[in-house]
């Protein structure tokens, strides 16, 4: 009799481990229900959000781009609908072309991508040629008969030359000068402006150089001087307007 109640109760033990198991799976099987649930009606929605992009809205009136341009350039980024595009890309890509400066991109649902895009302008004139942007970029435009600054330099130099151009127009329009044309040469910088001012600068030190004659400026009469010479080691030449010069030799000061 008591070998069949020891088996009595191992029954009894497995049956309770059983509800044990039943109990903890319980809530792990409600909480998988609702995880995937969750996860079809996202699905779901994602699909219904997630359509083809069908319309491009261009809000900037174009002269240098055409539309044709941008859809080229834009081939291959729509694969995986409007929930999924990527503004930065388009961006990106878009930046690449020669005439664009700057994209601004918007998504606009369900199904429409906005895009602003600013074009690059012709600043100067490049080696009397070609024309170049405010970053010195060489443009692929036609050359017209625009009054445009007038920049020199070695082919590929353009950058260097225009930063420098933005330097020794800021410093003139300190004295209301106007730069209309810069030269970078073997022998230094040579800048022309407006009123006819001429002022050769050396290569290495063009700023110290502009730095040294703001010094001594308000010493001047601008409007009389024709040449100004900042590349001597001390000093500098200055050649007037009125000035007879003797024997070919200009005045170191």
């Amino acid at each position: 009799m008591k070998a069949k109640g020891a088996v009595r109760n191992k029954v009894k033990k497995g049956r309770i481990s059983n509800v044990n198991w039943m109990r903890l799976l319980k809530p792990v099987s409600i909480a998988t229900t609702l995880i995937c649930i969750v996860l079809s009606v996202t699905l779901l929605l994602a699909q219904l959000i997630n359509k083809d992009v069908d319309r491009l809205e261009l809000i900037s009136l174009l002269e240098h781009v055409s539309e044709k341009d941008i859809l080229t350039q834009l081939e291959g980024v729509f694969p995986d609908g409007f929930a999924y595009l990527d503004v930065t890309k388009i961006s990106e890509r878009l930046l690449i072309l020669p005439m664009v400066s700057n994209v601004q991109v918007e998504k606009v649902w369900p199904s429409t991508l906005k895009i602003s895009i600013q074009e690059e302008k012709p600043v100067a004139i490049w080696n009397d040629t070609r024309m170049v942007s405010q970053h010195g970029e060489i443009l692929p435009l036609a050359l017209t008969q625009l009054q445009l600054p007038r920049l020199r330099g070695i082919e590929g130099g353009s950058r260097q030359v225009m930063q420098h151009f933005q330097l020794f127009n800021r410093w003139g329009k300190r004295h209301k000068l106007n730069l209309v044309s810069l030269n970078s040469t073997a022998s230094g910088w040579q800048l022309l402006y407006e009123n006819k001012l001429q002022i050769w600068l050396d290569s290495a030190q063009a700023m110290h150089g502009l730095q040294q004659l703001e010094s001594v400026l308000k010493q001047f009469q601008l409007e009389r001087i024709q040449r100004i010479d900042m590349r001597y080691e001390q000093g500098f030449a200055v050649a007037w307007k009125d000035q007879v010069l003797v024997q070919g030799k200009e005045k170191i000061i």
